[in-house]
């Protein structure tokens, strides 16, 4: 083939004649083959997996929060709490002052500081009808 001509030169008898003398297989040559490519296939196949076993119980709740990054936030958030329960604070102090709960007072004047003020709490002692 070249550029001018698009025809392949005479090899196209070559090609014909490749086609028309094709030998045809052997019905054992065939079957040896057919049976080494089932034994090549057999090596392929994977092998049964086994049952995970079930994770334990702190690895079940460890996946129902969400795993490590959820743990590392519940820790973060306990060592903050620790800390500034241990060392509040300077405007926590002053908070605290200017609602009563660390002045002077007795300890029985606890009970005037009000921690929900929008809430009402109530109890019902009366039986049912």
């Amino acid at each position: 083939m070249n550029e001018k001509r698009k025809d392949m030169d005479g090899l196209d008898a070559f090609f014909d004649a490749a086609r028309r003398d094709t030998p045809q297989l052997s019905p054992e040559a065939l079957s040896r083959m057919t049976t080494q490519a089932l034994e090549v296939q057999a090596g392929f196949a994977t092998p049964p997996v086994a049952a995970r076993p079930r994770p334990g119980l702190i690895a079940q709740i460890m996946a129902a929060i969400g795993g490590w990054p959820a743990m590392a936030s519940l820790a973060t958030a306990g060592v903050a709490g620790l800390w500034i329960g241990a060392v509040p604070p300077a405007g926590l102090v002053n908070l605290a002052v200017d609602i009563g709960a660390l002045a002077g007072a007795a300890e029985e004047d606890t009970y005037l500081v009000d921690p929900l003020p929008g809430y009402t709490l109530t109890l019902d002692l009366s039986e049912a009808q």
